[in-house]
């Protein structure tokens, strides 16, 4: 009897080692996807993809993963569809010796919220790349006034770049206002006056000679003195004293 029960038990161990080395060893494509990990590449300030956002997408476009073989899963079909939305910058899909299938998605960066004149509001990328703002409310530096999106590309841009990625300026500037392409303004947060760059042009050094009045020149005569500070003028400061007779 023991004998019987002692071929019994190596016959199910052999079975279950026949059963495993034969899982193990199949085939990738006849594995099923047992999970899905999304990873989000983002060193923006913002993050407003998520791995919630990501799987929204894929079932808008209806495509099932989970419990699919992983040879039915169209790796390039995932990444096109993601690098289709207009909020992802790229993504990469691979699956796992395990059956998990991977997906890093690497956003959009936008730097500059666009609300034109003429009814056009969208986000504007680090890349110049338009973005509909009808998804997230993102508390960006925002452009107003009579701006086309080739004039923000053209204009607008570089200057946002400088402005977003300035720890003072980001936090100072709050609107850019375009009354025409050679007089651009923009309103701080901070003083109750306008900085008036003029044209694009040169706005570095326009707004390095802002930043030494700032620190040298407004704190004597008071922040709210003047009413408008003009740097368009090269190598100056034109400032214009607020009207108070009626204070």
């Amino acid at each position: 009897m023991k004998t019987i029960i002692k071929i019994l038990l190596i016959g199910l161990f052999m079975g279950y080692l026949v059963f495993a080395v034969t899982k193990l060893h199949s085939p990738a494509e006849e594995r099923v996807c047992s999970a899905l990990n999304i990873s989000i590449d983002n060193n923006s300030t913002y993050d407003f993809v998520d791995s919630d956002y990501v799987q929204s997408v894929l079932k808008k476009e209806k495509i099932v993963l989970e419990g699919e073989k992983l040879g039915n899963i169209n790796l390039e079909e995932i990444e096109n569809c993601l690098e289709d939305n207009p909020y992802i910058d790229s993504a990469e899909c691979y699956h796992s010796d395990r059956g998990t299938l991977c997906i890093n998605v690497t956003p959009q960066k936008p730097i500059l919220m666009v609300m034109a004149e003429n009814g056009e509001q969208y986000y504007l990328d680090k890349e110049g790349a338009t973005m509909p703002l009808d998804k997230f409310n993102l508390q960006l530096c925002v452009a107003t006034g009579n701006i086309t999106p080739q004039f923000a590309k053209q204009h607008l841009l570089s200057l946002a770049h400088y402005i977003y990625g300035n720890p003072f300026w980001s936090e100072q500037i709050e609107q850019i206002h375009v009354f025409s392409q050679d007089n651009i303004t923009l309103y701080p947060r901070v003083g109750n006056h306008t900085i008036v760059l003029g044209d694009s042009r040169n706005f570095e050094d326009k707004l390095n000679r802002m930043l030494l009045f700032y620190e040298k020149g407004l704190p004597q005569v008071g922040w709210n003195r003047y009413e408008s500070i003009n740097l368009a003028y090269k190598g100056q400061i034109v400032c214009k004293k607020r009207n108070n007779k009626n204070k």
